[in-house]
């Protein structure tokens, strides 16, 4: 495993082994992610758009609000694709994995 990095305390793992059960493909992406949850939804699905200028605070919101109704039914992934993804602030819940691409990056914003 790899440590990305530190979000909100939490650390982030990334691994190109599908350590947790059956690898699940993605549509349009180079890659499989790891299936550790029952549910997962890639950040574009709540509109996000990581072209490194648009704010994706309200989508990163939204897909962990969305998963939280999941956390005792098998939890839920959110999957970071591919980008440079502008955001702010935002709360991680129980029973949530925060799967971040090797191609994406997540820049930190006050806004």
């Amino acid at each position: 495993m790899f440590v990305l990095g530190i979000v909100s305390g939490i650390l982030v793992f990334l691994s190109s082994v599908g350590e947790c059960g059956t690898e699940i493909p993605l549509k349009s992406f180079d890659y499989a992610a790891i299936n550790c949850r029952k549910h997962s939804v890639l950040l574009t699905d709540f509109g996000g758009m990581g072209d490194g200028k648009t704010s994706n605070t309200k989508s990163f919101k939204a897909a962990i609000d969305h998963l939280k109704q999941f956390a005792y039914d098998g939890g839920g992934m959110l999957i970071v694709p591919p980008g440079t993804w502008l955001t702010g602030t935002f709360n991680l819940t129980s029973h949530f994995t925060l799967y971040i691409h090797k191609d994406a990056v997540i820049l930190g914003s006050q806004v």
